[in-house]
C-alpha cells in the first residue's frame, strides 16, 4: 500500500513537473545563531529544480529555496537524482523516513497526507493548460457560445487526470475535443507543427519549445512535504519564510514563472488572417508631426526624419506595408486629423491611456523609451520651483510644481526656446530630446536636471475603428525587433553633428563681432593680434561646448565617449554601478604609455575604430576591469571640412549577447541526443582537416555500429537504448583526443576522425583498444559490442571516398562475426 501512494504521488510530481524546496523562520523571529544544513531532494526537472549548462543549479525552486535562504539563514545539500519516476519514488520514501528534510512540488491528496507533513502555504500553482504554436495564436479562438470542435494533442489515455479535467472544460465551453494520442511531449509538438493537431494538452510547469498558452484551467496549489517524524521548527520556518516572501514580494512568485516558463520568440511570424490583411491593405496615411525632433519632424529639404520615421521603414521592410506620410504642425493638427478620419496611423504619441481614449486611437506596444530632464535657463536658481513658471505642451503628464501658470506651448522646441529666452523658467523633456537640442549653438545657456518621474514611452497610434490585425502585425514586429536594430535607429537620430557657423559667432560673441570689423579697418598687426585672441575665444567655446555635452552624457546612464583628434584624449561618461546619482566623466590621455600589454592592445583597437572615420556601428573587444569584454559601438565623425575634428560615441557592452550567439551556435553543432557533434558538423570538421593534410601526414576515419542495437531496443525499449547511445558517446570521448572529431551521424552509428596517425599500425591498435572498452559497457545487465571499419587518411583524399571505404570495412567485420574491426587496405 506504502508502494502505491508513493507511486501516485510521484504521478502528481510528474504531472507538475516535479520540483524540490526549502526554507526555514523561527516564529517571525530571524536572529541565526548558527547555519543549518538542510537535505533537499533535487529531481532534474527543466526550469524547476535544473543544471545549466555551466553546471550550476537553477530554476523556479532553487531560486524560490534561495529567496526562503535569506530570512533563515540555512545553507542547502542536494540530493540530486534524475526525473524518472523511479528516482521520484526513491526520493520520496527518503523524505518519509527522514534521510530527506524537505521536497517539493506535491500535491494534497488525503493519501499523501497520511505520509508526509505538508506546508501551510503553496510556493506555486500549477495549472492544466492547452497550447499550441506562435503562429496558430491569432487563428485559435474559444468561443463558448458556439459549438466547435478542436484536434488536441494528449499522451495520456481518457481515464487520466488531465485528461478529465480537459473534458471538463469541454463541456463547459461547447468544445468537442478530437484527441491526436501520442507517446510524449515531442510527438505532441510534433503534431501540432505539421498541423495534425490543433493545439496539446500540458501543464502550466512543463515547459515546451515554442509552444504558447492558449487556455488555462484546473488550477492545483503546491507545497512542500517533510517526514511525519521531522523536527517541527523546519515547518515552522518553511512556513514563516513563505509567508513573508508573498507579503513582501507579491510578484516574486509570478517573476520566477515568466522567467523559466514564460516563451520568447525573437521570430517574426504571422498568422494566416494577419497575411491576408496584409495582401489586402492599400496605402496607410501616417501622421506625423513636422517639429518634433529627434522622433518626428521635417527638414529644410522636405523630407521627413527621426526615429519614428525610421521605425515605419523598418515596419515596411518586413511587412510590405505601404506608407503615405500626412504632415501636422502641432499636436492639435495632428489630433484633428484623426478626428476627421485623414489618418490610418499616428507615427508617434505618449504610450497613455487616458489620451489614447480621449483621442479614439489604439496604442502599439512602444518601441523606444526614455528619462525626463528637468531643463532650467542657467540663470534661475534650482532651490524652489513654487515661484517659477513653467514651460509645458498641451499633453504634457506635468503641471508643473509652480503657483504661476504655466505656458502651454505645441511643440518640444518651442518649450525649450521659451526656457532659453527667459519667457519660461523650466520645461520637462525627454532624455533625446534634450540632447538633441543641446547640440544647439542657441541652447548654450541651459542646464540639465535628472528627474525619477517615469519614463516618457513612445508608440504608434492606430486610428478607431481599425482592424485588429493591423495593431497586432505591428506590435509582432515591435516585439520581434531586436535591440541592435532599435539601438541603430535612437543612435542615428541622437547622435547629431554639431556644426559651427559665422552666424552662430556673432549671436554668440556679439562684442567681438563688431571689434572685430573694427580691427579690420585698423592696422595689419591689430588685426593678426585680433585673430591671435579670437582663436583664443574659440578654444574657450569649443571647451564651453564641450562641458555642455558631458554635462548631457552625465545625465544619461549610458556610456558616452567624446575623441579630441588634436589633443589624442576622450572624456568618457561611465554611468554609476548602483544606478543612483549621476555618471562619472573620466579623461583619458592615449599618449600616456601602458605597462599593461592587454590595455595597449585595446587601446589600439579603440583608438583604430574612433580615428577610421567610419561612421556607423562596430564591434570590438576590449580589455575592461580586468576582463575581455565585447562591446558594440556607434560612431560619429565631427569634421571641419574634410579633416576630422572630434569622434562622439556611444557604446554598449553585449557579452550576454555574443555568449548567446556562440551557446546557440554550439547547440546546433550537437546531436540533441548524446551531446557530440551531429552529421553536419562531422562532415564540415573532418573536410577542413583533410584539407589541411600535407605530403607524409596521415588522418584516420573509424566508422562504428553498435551490434544487435535494434535487439536492445525491442528488448529492453527505446529509453535504454538511448541510455547505450549515450554512454558510448562517453566512452568515445574518453578513449580519442580532445582535437579529434567524434559524432554521431544518426541512429547507432558513430565516426571518429583521428589528427596526426603514423601508420594502419597505430589505427589498428586504437581500434582495438576501443573495442575493449565497449565490451565493459553494460545495458540492462548485458555487454555491449560494436563493429568497426577504419581507413588511413593521407593528402588528397575526399570525405566521400574515404567514407565509402570505411563503410565497407565496418560491413566486412558485420559479417565475419560482429564485435570486431577491419581496416581497409591503401594502395
Amino acid at each position: 500500500m506504502k508502494k502505491a501512494l508513493c507511486l501516485l504521488s510521484a504521478l502528481l510530481l510528474a504531472v507538475l513537473a516535479p520540483l524540490s524546496v526549502l526554507a526555514s523562520a523561527e516564529n517571525g523571529d530571524y536572529i541565526i545563531d548558527e547555519e543549518r544544513v538542510i537535505r533537499v531532494a533535487y529531481p532534474i526537472q527543466r526550469g524547476l529544480t535544473d543544471v545549466d549548462e555551466d553546471g550550476n543549479l537553477c530554476g523556479y525552486t532553487y531560486e524560490y529555496l534561495q529567496e526562503i535562504a535569506q530570512y533563515t539563514g540555512w545553507s542547502y545539500e542536494f540530493v540530486q537524482t534524475d526525473g524518472s519516476t523511479d528516482s521520484l519514488m526513491d526520493l520520496m520514501e527518503q523524505v518519509q523516513s527522514g534521510e530527506i528534510d524537505l521536497m517539493g512540488s506535491m500535491s494534497y491528496t488525503e493519501a499523501a497526507a497520511e505520509m508526509f507533513n505538508y506546508s501551510s502555504y503553496s510556493y506555486a500553482t500549477s495549472e492544466t493548460v492547452l497550447q499550441t504554436s506562435y503562429s496558430k495564436m491569432q487563428e485559435v479562438v474559444f468561443n463558448s457560445q458556439l459549438p466547435q470542435t478542436f484536434k488536441i494533442a494528449v499522451t495520456g489515455n481518457e481515464n487520466s487526470r488531465n485528461v478529465k479535467e480537459l473534458q471538463d472544460y469541454c463541456s463547459l465551453n461547447q468544445i468537442t475535443p478530437e484527441f491526436v494520442h501520442c507517446d510524449n511531449d515531442d510527438e505532441m509538438v510534433k503534431a501540432v507543427q505539421e498541423d495534425r493537431a490543433d493545439m496539446l494538452l500540458s501543464t502550466s510547469f512543463n515547459y515546451l519549445e515554442d509552444m504558447w498558452t492558449i487556455a488555462k484551467f484546473s488550477p492545483k496549489p503546491v507545497y512542500f512535504v517533510a517526514s511525519k517524524n521531522a523536527k517541527a521548527d523546519i515547518m515552522e520556518d518553511l512556513n514563516t519564510a513563505i509567508m513573508h516572501i508573498e507579503q513582501s514580494d507579491a510578484n516574486f512568485a509570478t517573476r520566477l514563472y515568466n522567467k523559466y516558463f514564460l516563451p520568447q520568440t525573437k521570430d517574426l511570424v504571422f498568422s494566416e488572417a494577419e497575411k491576408q490583411h496584409l495582401q489586402e491593405t492599400g496605402v496607410l496615411k501616417v501622421g506625423v508631426l513636422s517639429g518634433q525632433p529627434p522622433f518626428q519632424q521635417v527638414g529644410v529639404d522636405g523630407e521627413a526624419s527621426g526615429m519614428a520615421i525610421d521605425m515605419l521603414d523598418y515596419i515596411k521592410t518586413h511587412t510590405g506595408l505601404k506608407f503615405e506620410l500626412v504632415y501636422a504642425d502641432s499636436q492639435n493638427a495632428l489630433y484633428d486629423l484623426v478626428k476627421e478620419k485623414k489618418v490610418d496611423l499616428v507615427a508617434g504619441m505618449p504610450y497613455d491611456y487616458d489620451l489614447a481614449q480621449a483621442k479614439h486611437l489604439s496604442m502599439t506596444q512602444p518601441y523606444v523609451s526614455s528619462q525626463y530632464i528637468l531643463v532650467m535657463n542657467d540663470k534661475s536658481s534650482n532651490d524652489s520651483l513654487k515661484d517659477k513658471r513653467p514651460a509645458l505642451l498641451a499633453n504634457s503628464p506635468f503641471r508643473g510644481d509652480a503657483d504661476t501658470e504655466a505656458a502651454i506651448y505645441e511643440t518640444t522646441r518651442e518649450c525649450v526656446h521659451a526656457v532659453a529666452s527667459g519667457e519660461a523658467d523650466y520645461t520637462y523633456i525627454d532624455t533625446y530630446s534634450a540632447q538633441y537640442y543641446m547640440n544647439q549653438p542657441e541652447y548654450r545657456n541651459l542646464r540639465l536636471i535628472s528627474q525619477n518621474y517615469g519614463t516618457y514611452t513612445v508608440c504608434f497610434g492606430v486610428v478607431k475603428p481599425g482592424r485588429q490585425e493591423l495593431l497586432s502585425i505591428f506590435n509582432r514586429v515591435i516585439s520581434t525587433a531586436p535591440e541592435e536594430d532599435i539601438q541603430n535607429i535612437i543612435n542615428k537620430n541622437t547622435l547629431q553633428k554639431t556644426p559651427f557657423s559665422l552666424g552662430d559667432l556673432i549671436r554668440q560673441n556679439p562684442v567681438g563681432s563688431i571689434a572685430l570689423v573694427g580691427g579690420v579697418l585698423l592696422v595689419i598687426i591689430l588685426i593678426l593680434l585680433y585673430f591671435l585672441r579670437q582663436r583664443a575665444r574659440m578654444s574657450k567655446q569649443a571647451a564651453l561646448e564641450l562641458k555642455k555635452h558631458l554635462q548631457v552624457y552625465a545625465l544619461v546612464n549610458e556610456y558616452f565617449f567624446e575623441y579630441d583628434f588634436a589633443t589624442d584624449t576622450s572624456m568618457v561618461s561611465v554611468p554609476p554601478k548602483d544606478t543612483q546619482g549621476p555618471s562619472q566623466l573620466v579623461c583619458i590621455d592615449h599618449k600616456k604609455p601602458l605597462e599593461d600589454e592587454m590595455l595597449r592592445i585595446s587601446r589600439e583597437r579603440f583608438l583604430a575604430a574612433v580615428r577610421s572615420v567610419q561612421n556607423g556601428i562596430q564591434e570590438i573587444e576590449l580589455y575592461w576591469d580586468g576582463d575581455m569584454h565585447w562591446v558594440r559601438v556607434a560612431l560619429e565623425t565631427v569634421l571641419d571640412g574634410d579633416r576630422p575634428i572630434y569622434t562622439l560615441g556611444k557604446f554598449n557592452i553585449i557579452d550576454d549577447e555574443k555568449k548567446e550567439k556562440e551557446e546557440l551556435l554550439e547547440k546546433s553543432q550537437l546531436d540533441s541526443l548524446t551531446h557530440i557533434l551531429n552529421a553536419e558538423t562531422c562532415r564540415s570538421r573532418i573536410v577542413e582537416d583533410l584539407q589541411l593534410l600535407q605530403d607524409g601526414e596521415h588522418g584516420a576515419m573509424i566508422l562504428i555500429d553498435i551490434d544487435r542495437f535494434k535487439e536492445i531496443n525491442d528488448t529492453y525499449g527505446h529509453m535504454k537504448g538511448d541510455e547505450a547511445l549515450q554512454s558510448m558517446a562517453v566512452l568515445l570521448r574518453s578513449t580519442f583526443r580532445a582535437d579529434d572529431v567524434v559524432g554521431r551521424p544518426g541512429g547507432d552509428e558513430f565516426i571518429v576522425y583521428m589528427k596526426n596517425v603514423t601508420d594502419t599500425e597505430a589505427l589498428r591498435a586504437k581500434c582495438r583498444t576501443l573495442c575493449d572498452r565497449v565490451q565493459q559497457l553494460t545495458v540492462a545487465g548485458s555487454g555491449l559490442t560494436i563493429s568497426a571499419g577504419g581507413i588511413l587518411a593521407q593528402k588528397g583524399d575526399s570525405y566521400n571516398d574515404l567514407y565509402v571505404e570505411a563503410d565497407q570495412a565496418l560491413y566486412r567485420a558485420k559479417n565475419a562475426g560482429r564485435n570486431r574491426f577491419q581496416i581497409a587496405p591503401r594502395d
